[in-house]
């Protein structure tokens, strides 16, 4: 029974495979343009939810939420500074008849300068003084020559407009046929797609004149392909084949011997002279001479 079954398992497995390999269907194409308010919905809505009734609390939420009269964007100030309220404020009929205070005339005085300020200050005036030793009542012909300002050069030409004026005629005029064919794009045919032809052709098109044509003695001598030298030497395989006859070859006593690793003595206290570090008495009681304390002394770098 289960080796009659299994295929049909297979056929279970396959369905969902089948179903998801087709494609989805388009749905929803607008007909029409789209605006506010007539826009398809991304996801489908179903039959039931198109033939459902609303009920009167989805009427009283689906009403647009009504706005104050206090609050309507009627006024200039609303019009003039771009959807935001005036900064300035708009001052009632009383103020213009009332009369300020005598602490509100004090605050609405400017602020003095203190007398200290004003004596470290030896000009009052933002241009610069003048000693008197300058002062010339009369200028020289040069200075009235630099005093001059400079004018601007007879082909300057001024700043475009940006927006360009376009005449009424130019507007009414209607275009030739030889206008209408220069404004259309030009339709290029040379892509980097090509139709699909034979497998053995080459991928771009080739026209019928070279493929006839036949190469001359130079084309062919460049279309040959570059030699290997003479003396290149292919690379060497990893594994090499050893032979029949090295597998049976028998070695002569002399390649035993030096085949066999080099036999080296262990470094042990017996091995070692020690004798050969031992100072002598005569030389720890030596003095050395200042020549050989000046050698001692280490290179001041």
């Amino acid at each position: 029974m289960h080796t009659r079954c299994r295929p049909n398992a297979k056929s279970d497995t396959r369905k969902p495979v089948r179903d998801l390999s087709t494609p989805k269907k388009v749905w929803g194409l607008p007909d029409r343009r789209l605006i506010w308010g007539n826009q398809v919905p991304i996801r489908p809505l179903t039959l039931c939810a198109l033939s459902a009734k609303q009920t009167k609390r989805i009427d009283q939420l689906a009403e647009p939420k009504k706005v104050n009269k206090c609050y309507v964007p009627n006024r200039p100030e609303y019009h003039n500074s771009w959807g935001r309220g005036s900064i300035i404020w708009k001052l009632p009929s009383k103020a213009f008849f009332s009369y300020p205070s005598a602490r509100i005339e004090k605050l609405s005085e400017p602020k003095r300068y203190k007398e200290e300020y004003l004596q470290k200050r030896p000009f009052s005036s933002p241009t610069w003084h003048v000693k008197d030793a300058s002062q010339i009542p009369e200028a020289s012909s040069r200075v009235v020559q630099l005093a001059v300002a400079k004018a601007t050069h007879p082909e300057y030409e001024g700043p475009k407009q940006v927006e360009t004026k376009i005449p009424p005629t130019a507007l009414t005029t209607h275009p030739t046929t030889r206008v209408v064919t220069l404004s259309e794009p030009k339709i290029k045919i040379e892509t980097l797609y090509f139709e699909r032809r034979n497998n053995e052709l080459p991928i771009r098109p080739v026209s019928n004149a070279a493929m006839s044509a036949q190469p001359s003695s130079r084309t062919q001598l460049l279309a040959r392909a570059k030699t290997v030298n003479e003396q290149y030497l292919p690379v060497r395989p990893v594994k090499q084949p050893i032979r029949r006859s090295t597998l049976k070859y028998v070695p002569t006593t002399r390649i035993e011997e030096l085949s066999v690793p080099n036999a080296r003595t262990p470094l042990t206290t017996n091995g070692i002279n020690l004798d050969a570090f031992k100072v002598k008495e005569a030389a720890k009681v030596a003095i050395c001479s200042p020549r050989i304390v000046k050698l001692a002394e280490p290179v001041k770098r």
